[in-house]
């Protein structure tokens, strides 16, 4: 059995936990609008098309959170990331600054993988 660690990652409100439960947990969209903020890292495993098993991360979009997540626990976070997801929302106001958090995550994975 495969075990792959899945990070996603995204600003505050831009639907990560949603999408997620949708594609991982079955919810139908309307069901999501009940789930809150995701506080800090949330882990579960999820058995996915068979034998894949992804270790799945979803790590809250809040400012003082990201910042952590670059710094004090990059290492924990970014350690042996298969992929990252990344969920922007493209309405935001502050898009340019959800960009950049964007690619600066995306170039840890390699860092420590």
């Amino acid at each position: 059995m495969t075990v792959n660690k899945v990070l996603l990652m995204g600003k505050s409100g831009s639907g990560m936990t949603s999408m997620s439960s949708i594609k991982f947990a079955s919810y139908i969209a309307r069901d999501t609008r009940r789930l809150g903020a995701t506080i800090d890292v949330e882990h579960c495993h999820v058995r996915f098309l068979g034998n894949l098993v992804l270790n799945l991360w979803d790590c809250g979009g809040q400012d003082t959170f990201m910042e952590n997540c670059f710094t004090s626990q990059r290492d924990n976070i970014f350690r042996n990331v298969e992929v990252l997801i990344y969920v922007f929302d493209v309405k935001r106001r502050e898009l340019e600054k959800d960009m950049h958090y964007s690619v600066v995550s995306g170039s840890h994975p390699a860092e420590l993988s």
